[in-house]
């Protein structure tokens, strides 16, 4: 049996193998298409990594509502009008309904695990079995990410749009941490760290489910001085903004209003128009390794309310060699590129 799942270190888990076009493919679309060919062998190991990709998610889903509403009950703010606000976003994001982000997991893990035991019966059953556990992942994953841009945008409500960097760095300070110290040029060359950032994109896309058809699918773009990696959408803060997945109800229109913002910042990619949840992507791939290591680990072109309603992509940029990123791409998020010496390290 061909295997196409490895150790990988720097995820500290299995992750799939082979070459970039094929890793950009969506698992989901690779085991759909594995069970139509009869390859259980290909099912078999890939569906119970689908789990894999995507509880790092399960993780944070489950952890930032708490905190983002812990940080906001720190601001000053008078509780009740905190909680009134908590209630609205539940109220719009949940149809009613409580989250139960714990039981939805449960209940994916459930459905994977049935799906796993079917592929490894040759059950011709399997991709309707693999199908259900997708769409209720689909389901819990949306549910959870328009929970995270609503508490965002209570935030936004209550003390401004200034607030969002603040409520992120709080929310992934250990991130900045892991991160500056593994892609640093001094801790590992340059070539393993652009290996690894690309890995983490499409693995950690695929359990975003990205693309339209929502199977995980990323588009690879490869040029000479960069790598790119384009989600339509790309399954959380782009998904948000476009009509053909939200079923024609943008999270910035009625009835949940969430906010965008009305004006460049350095931490909105320099651009109005940024959702509260995308601007994490900023901050984390932008403008910390610019600060901390002195060059962006990844660069951003995000999609823009309310172009983005039509088809809006996001595209994530890996250079060759930090030494290759534009001097734009540092004035952009307000910082100032650094002098060049030499070739690339």
């Amino acid at each position: 049996m061909t295997e196409v799942t490895r150790y990988e270190p720097f995820l500290g888990r299995h992750a799939r193998t082979g070459t970039w076009p094929e890793l950009a493919r969506g698992t989901y679309r690779v085991i759909l298409e594995a069970c139509e060919a009869g390859d259980w062998g290909v099912a078999t190991q890939l569906i119970p990594l689908t789990l894999l990709e995507a509880e790092e998610l399960h993780q944070i889903y489950g952890a930032w509502p708490g905190e983002i509403l812990e940080w906001l009950h720190g601001q000053g703010l008078d509780h009740d009008v905190v909680d009134a606000e908590h209630r609205r976003v539940l109220a719009v994001t949940s149809n009613g309904l409580d989250l139960a982000w714990e039981e939805s997991w449960q209940r994916y893990v459930a459905l994977t695990d049935d799906a796993a035991e079917a592929a490894g019966r040759h059950d011709t059953s399997t991709a309707e079995r693999v199908i259900a556990a997708r769409d209720t992942w689909r389901s819990a994953h949306d549910q959870a990410v328009d929970l995270i841009y609503g508490l965002l945008d209570v935030g936004v409500r209550l003390l401004g749009e200034d607030c969002l960097p603040v409520m992120w760095d709080h929310l992934m300070s250990s991130w900045y941490d892991e991160h500056a110290r593994r892609l640093d040029v001094a801790t590992q060359p340059w070539s393993e760290s652009a290996r690894q950032l690309s890995l983490a994109i499409v693995d950690g896309f695929h359990g975003h489910l990205a693309g339209v058809d929502r199977l995980g699918d990323v588009e690879l773009i490869e040029e000479p001085d960069r790598v790119g990696f384009r989600f339509a959408p790309c399954g959380s803060g782009n998904r948000v903004m476009r009509d053909d997945t939200t079923d024609g109800r943008p999270r910035m229109e009625e009835p949940y209003l969430f906010s965008v913002t009305t004006k460049p910042h350095d931490w909105s990619f320099g651009s109005a128009g940024v959702c509260s949840y995308c601007v994490h992507c900023c901050l984390l791939n932008m403008t910390m390794p610019i600060d901390r290591l002195g060059y962006p680990t990844r660069v951003i072109e995000p999609p823009l309310w309310p172009q983005a309603r039509e088809g809006g992509t996001c595209t994530w940029w890996v250079y060759r060699d930090p030494s290759l990123v534009p001097d734009s791409v540092y004035e952009k998020v307000g910082r100032r590129a650094p002098h060049r010496e030499g070739g690339p390290s």
